[in-house]
């Protein structure tokens, strides 16, 4: 009977990745998505993240390739992601830069007309097909922090600066490295806020240049070994990624506008979910993340109802049945990676 269930399963595996190869490739020509594709990146302690990820678009009967950039994948690794169907894997082994400085130089890669990217540490609560893409391709859809949110990048590294706007000394180094690579730049920046890097989504078809410039100064002014998600020593790109593209969106010539309304976080179930701190979700819960529990859970739990070869068994931090005690474990679970940061950083 057990051998029964799993044959049945797999047979049900295969006509539903037939189902989906055959949809994403007619997609291609269909106007609904304008040939957008899906691009995150991640290592193999991310493996379970990108997973879900793009199950969540699969589950939600998203139909978007997907180029990941990978890095210290095994072949059982890429194919826990190519069984999902439409997804291309790209090895990213031979660069030693932190893969977060890495994110232009993947998204050059897509063949489609528009490109999204998305971090590999979120996933979609439902179908966001529709709302992925910039109302008109001369925008870039990017979430721009209110004041009240940017403090926390800038408070107190410039004095006599309230950290509410983006400093002015960072402004002119920006501008300057801009002018150094594009050969010209903006008098002045677009923006007194800065948005956040983990989704956007724009024409790579009409802002490819633009795209080539983020990549340029990426590799101009980052570190070339890897140093996280964030480095504090640089002055004026200490969010690596992030502080280049608002560079960019700031004061490239022709960069995107970014569009007046951010619309991945309004509905509940149509929602861009990126889980920030550590530990995700898939290690640990925070009390924020942990709001999304039963909708990431439910990824999985289709994920097994399809039959799909899962990144490894499930974590315990993953299953519906642990929900009680996970909640009261969320202190633990925080503290933990602090702990471990400090103590690494006080015997290094």
């Amino acid at each position: 009977m057990h051998i029964s269930r799993r044959i049945f399963r797999w047979f049900c595996n295969i006509l539903y990745l037939q189902r989906l190869s055959m949809s994403i490739d007619n997609s291609q020509t269909n106007g609904s998505i304008l040939g957008n594709t899906i691009v995150t990146i991640g290592d193999i302690n991310y493996l379970w993240g990108i997973f879900l990820l793009i199950a969540s678009a699969r589950k939600a009967g998203m139909k978007e390739p997907f180029l990941v950039g990978v890095r210290k994948f095994t072949p059982s690794a890429e194919h826990v992601l190519t069984q999902l169907g439409g997804v291309t894997v790209v090895s990213l082994d031979g660069t030693p830069r932190s893969l977060t400085c890495l994110k232009a130089q993947v998204m050059l890669l897509a063949k489609t007309e528009y490109v999204t990217w998305a971090d590999s540490d979120a996933f979609f609560t439902g179908n966001v097909s529709d709302i992925l893409l910039p109302e008109t391709s001369d925008k870039i859809h990017f979430r721009l922090r209110s004041p009240s949110e940017l403090p926390m990048a800038y408070k107190d590294i410039f004095k006599g600066e309230d950290g509410m706007t983006i400093p002015q000394e960072v402004l002119g180094v920006w501008r300057q490295d801009i002018a150094d690579i594009a050969g010209e730049a903006r008098e002045k920046p677009r923006y007194s806020l800065t948005g956040s890097a983990c989704f956007c989504a724009f024409s790579i078809a009409r802002f490819r240049r633009f795209l080539e410039i983020w990549d340029a100064l990426q590799k101009k002014v980052l570190p070339e070994h890897d140093v996280g998600v964030v480095d504090r020593s640089l002055l004026y790109y200490h969010q690596l990624d992030e502080s280049t593209l608002n560079a960019c969106l700031n004061f490239v010539v022709d960069a995107p506008i970014v569009q007046e309304v951010f619309r991945m976080d309004k509905e509940r179930e149509r929602l861009f979910v990126h889980f920030i701190a550590q530990p995700k979700p898939w290690q640990g819960w925070t009390k924020r993340a942990f709001r999304f529990f039963d909708e990431y859970v439910s990824v999985v739990e289709w994920a097994q109802a399809q039959g799909l070869e899962l990144p490894s068994n499930v974590p315990a931090c993953l299953k519906a049945s642990n929900k009680w005690w996970l909640r009261y474990s969320i202190p633990w679970m925080t503290l933990k990676p602090k702990l471990a940061r400090r103590f690494k950083r006080i015997f290094r």
